[in-house]
């Protein structure tokens, strides 16, 4: 006894320290060139500045918080008062900004603590559904995914709104799981704070704990409806017959009303409440325009990302799942079979929190490539447990779908081509016909090959179990399929791990207007308004950032575009302001000269800009 309860604490300690490893090699490993100074246009720009703003007014959401020119409050990406986004994840940057000052790091900094603390939370809502292997191998590829580390790098079409969302939702599992296993309201009290907050992330994708504590619990009185329906057919001896674990595990291990959910629900709305009502009474038109755009995502074609309903599942996903994916595929289609099969808890928790995040973004028209990220943690879980099962029950089944899902990817990945040191998979099985109605899935059709030949494999290691049940050298021939598929998985883990380091090799620094951005707010009037001839887009965001004065992007390319930043120079020193153009080319302007520097911009290489008062022709 003493020597279990010795064994117990070893395993636990070993657990904790292979934990803290693996959360400290990924914070370590994100930190690496967080600070590039390149603040990207698609989405981070709007937030850094926004979340900047919110250190002069932290109740007051601006993008532009000095709009010198015109603008239209339906138009978010050139708005005054900025609602595009719930206020959290900007508080969240702004309270960085307060501590570590104005930089890049500062404003990525609460993305990358935010990751570790969703990686530690997979941890611990897979430990509890299944077991603590499954909690590490999970936690594993959450805390290197590469999607997240470019997210949390600003190089996605995401960044600290997405990863805020995730980490919140995460919190709301928790507490849901642990509410569900307990019946204790408190739980039920916290998960919808933590959900409430998550909307306050990213708004409606937050009531993903929702859905999941409806499915539940319809699935809980389910069951008992049929259990009392089997007895009034058959009478009391047939189901006393029934083992204990399948006539009642489920409803020991769910403890969960219908009250319950709605209790839920209140506690989220309650939270959101205050936010909601503060900005109806302060900016009621453009709150009320964001929140319709907002549910408009379903059914309209918002700012072109309308798309097929397959773009998500063969398009999209893939970029979470890099090298894993049509694995991962196959793995939550077994899982489903199981799960029809045996309704238990823990498979039904993860798949309707996975399901209940895809199916509503195949269904909208409009499709975002991040809005399916807070699907990450039940996905990998479920890849980590049939890994996980496949050790600790060392049967076949499970064995033969772990193998069968690693031995499809090198079956068609085996059938790639190089080039320009790049690997692209053709398509094996060619098929026109599927691209009217599935274009992404005809484009990317080699994840569809994957799944035939795990298809294929599983089959036939169905057969060969059959086969040779009976042999008593059957035991090894799954022994060498579980060595081989887990050859495959460490392959391929460290190319993903590969994957996620290349993301912080990236370093994009922009010194120019890191240094001109500070001369500026030293020597420069705070009305001034700067337009500038960058070409690039959302250049005019990184001078933005780093200067505090509202900046507008033009051409300056001809008389006629000339003639327009004038009109817009005109407008804006109506308004108060005192224009200047701010030139990083070689254009000649026949304007007064303010301000001439250079910037080492690395390579030995320095660029040079020019500030020119724009003054009033006649």
């Amino acid at each position: 006894m003493i020597s279990e309860n010795l064994q117990e604490k070893s395993a636990s300690i070993l657990i904790k320290i292979i934990l803290c490893c693996i959360l400290i090699a990924s914070f370590s490993l994100v930190l690496r060139n967080l600070g590039h100074s390149k603040i990207h246009f698609w989405d981070e720009g709007f937030h850094a500045i926004v979340a900047r703003n919110l250190t002069k007014h932290p109740l007051k959401f601006t993008l532009y918080d000095q709009p010198w020119l015109e603008y239209d409050y339906k138009h978010w990406g050139n708005n005054h008062i900025w609602l595009h986004k719930p206020p959290v994840a900007m508080w969240k940057i702004c309270f960085s900004h307060f501590i570590f000052g104005i930089n890049a790091f500062a404003l990525r900094l609460p993305s990358a603590i935010s990751l570790v603390l969703s990686a530690w939370l997979t941890f611990r809502i897979a430990s509890d559904l299944f077991d603590k292997r499954t909690g590490l191998i999970a936690a594993f590829f959450q805390a290197f995914n590469p999607f997240l580390f470019a997210s949390v790098h600003g190089y996605r079409f995401s960044d600290h709104i997405d990863i805020a969302l995730l980490l919140w939702v995460q919190v709301s599992c928790w507490f849901l799981l642990r509410a569900i296993r307990t019946g204790k309201r408190r739980n039920y009290i916290l998960s919808g704070v933590a959900m409430g907050i998550a909307y306050l992330s990213k708004s409606y994708l937050a009531l993903i704990t929702f859905g999941i504590a409806f499915v539940v619990w319809f699935v809980k009185w389910g069951k008992q409806k049929i259990l009392t329906l089997r007895k009034s057919a058959d009478g009391m001896d047939k189901v006393e017959t029934e083992k204990p674990e399948d006539a009642n595990s489920h409803e020991e291990e769910a403890r969960i009303r219908l009250k319950d959910v709605g209790l839920l629900l209140l506690v989220g709305i309650g939270t959101v409440a205050p936010w909601a009502i503060y900005c109806l009474i302060r900016y009621p038109r453009e709150y009320i325009w964001e929140h319709r755009r907002v549910l408009e995502h379903l059914n309209t074609n918002i700012e072109g990302w309308k798309a097929s309903w397959d773009r998500p599942l063969f398009e999209y996903m893939p970029l979470f799942y890099p090298f894993f994916y049509a694995a991962l595929f196959a793995i939550v289609l077994c899982l489903l079979v199981l799960m029809f099969k045996r309704w238990k808890l823990p498979v039904l928790f993860v798949l309707a929190w996975a399901i209940g995040v895809i199916v509503p973004h195949i269904l909208a028209q409009t499709k975002t490539p991040s809005a399916t990220m807070i699907a990450v943690p039940p996905l990998l879980i479920c890849l980590a447990v049939i890994i996980s099962l496949a050790w600790q029950r060392k049967d076949w089944f499970y064995t033969s779908i772990w193998g069968a899902s690693m031995l499809s990817i090198v079956l068609i990945t085996t059938l790639a081509t190089r080039t320009n040191g790049r690997v692209q998979i053709r398509n094996v099985l060619p098929i026109d016909w599927i691209k009217s109605f599935a274009p992404f899935m005809h484009r990317h059709f080699w994840i569809t090959e994957q799944l035939i030949g795990f298809g294929v494999l599983l089959g036939l290691f169905t057969g060969i179990y059959y086969l040779i049940r009976q042999k008593d050298w059957q035991k090894w021939v799954w022994v060498g399929v579980r060595y081989v598929a887990l050859f495959i998985t460490i392959f391929y883990t460290v190319s993903y791990v590969e994957a996620a380091y290349k993301v912080t090799e990236r370093n994009e620094q922009i010194p120019l207007y890191v240094v001109s951005g500070k001369r500026i707010q030293q020597e420069m009037p705070k009305n001034a308004c700067f337009f500038l001839d960058e070409n690039r887009t959302g250049a005019h965001f990184d001078l933005m950032y780093y200067a505090d004065r509202s900046t507008y992007l033009v051409k300056t390319t001809n008389e006629e575009e000339l003639r327009n930043l004038e009109k817009k120079a005109r407008e804006a020193r109506q308004a108060g302001a005192i224009p200047y153009l701010f030139s990083v080319t070689e254009t000649e302007y026949k304007y007064p000269l303010y301000i001439e520097g250079e910037v080492d911009v690395g390579g030995g290489k320095k660029q040079r800009y020019r500030i020119f008062t724009i003054t009033e022709t006649q």
